[in-house]
């Protein structure tokens, strides 16, 4: 039975940290919109932290993708 290789590990370690990320910036996003509505008195600031939070969310993931398809089609130099 093969053994399974350190860089699946890796990678699906680096998947996994993606799939908490969206979830972490929203909830980050909320507390900040909580704690912007107790201090200043605008309940409309949870909605706005929560929204950013989602895009800043979205953002992560879509660079940490990018950056794993550029590495992925680099040309891979064995001549070392």
């Amino acid at each position: 039975m093969p053994t399974p290789s350190g860089k699946s590990f890796i990678s699906g370690g680096k998947y996994l940290a993606l799939a908490t990320a969206l979830p972490g910036y929203v909830v980050a996003g909320l507390l900040l919109g909580i704690f912007g509505d107790h201090w200043l008195h605008w309940p409309v600031l949870r909605g706005i932290g929560v929204i950013l939070g989602t895009f800043a969310g979205l953002g992560q993931i879509v660079r940490q993708l990018l950056r794993d398809e550029k590495r992925a089609q680099a040309p891979k130099d064995h001549s070392q």
